[in-house]
């Protein structure tokens, strides 16, 4: 059986996932009317979409956090509406765990969709099944997805990886700019409300680092990263 995710994406968001998603084995997206949608062969033997809502969640929650590391404010997938395609090529959408609803009586084309190549491939199989094996990997991407990336919660992501790799490890992939954003990050005078501590307990940084600048920063160390953890395992 076809059971497919519609994704609430925009055309540009749709693109970048085609490209991570092309090296994948297990997913693919198609698009259909102007709208989105991610299949997956872990869900053909599945029967009914409850089933697909709970095998579809965490591996979303994982997509969207490698696509979140690779694009900035890329939105979290989530399987709310979930459509299945009959034998004779009828799609039918249901609200996630909810009635059927019929949307359209005609037949559905499906056209697969191979993306731009924006970015190299990555090793996204890889990553995944990082997520998967790895409760580190597995604890960045929920930080990563249930969090905004604000300061505080940047932070707690650079924390992770710091214990897992070492902090001269953080350096070298960093050239050094991590001091500037834990200084950044913990001064008061620097940024007010949003850093980590209410009061400095040393002098504010002379180049303060912006959110956007810190972000990038922790995208990248991530990906690095990440990059590294698949190399340890060959």
């Amino acid at each position: 059986m076809k059971w497919l995710v519609l994704l609430d994406v925009e055309m540009s968001d749709f693109d970048n996932l085609s490209n991570l998603l092309r090296s994948s084995d297990e997913f693919s997206l198609i698009t259909e009317n102007s709208k989105y949608y991610l299949t997956s062969s872990r869900w053909e033997s599945l029967t009914n979409e409850s089933d697909v809502y709970w095998e579809a969640t965490k591996p979303l929650q994982h997509i969207s956090a490698v696509a979140r590391i690779q694009f900035t404010d890329f939105p979290l997938l989530k399987p709310d509406i979930i459509c299945e395609v009959d034998e004779e090529g009828k799609l039918h959408r249901r609200v996630a765990l909810s009635a059927t609803i019929r949307v359209d009586s005609s037949s559905f084309s499906i056209k697969l969709e191979g993306g731009q190549d924006i970015i190299p491939i990555l090793e996204f199989e890889s990553w995944m099944k990082l997520a998967e094996e790895d409760e580190i990997v597995k604890n960045v991407f929920r930080q990563i997805t249930e969090f905004e990336p604000n300061w505080i919660n940047l932070y707690k992501v650079y924390e992770i990886v710091k214990k897992d790799a070492g902090k001269k490890k953080i350096e070298q992939w960093t050239k050094n700019k991590i001091s500037q954003f834990t200084h950044t990050a913990n001064s008061q005078s620097a940024i007010g409300d949003d850093a980590r501590h209410g009061v400095d307990h040393s002098d504010p940084p002379k180049e303060p680092m912006s959110l956007s600048e810190a972000e990038a920063l922790i995208r990248n160390l991530v990906q690095t990263w990440l990059q590294w953890k698949c190399e340890q395992q060959k």
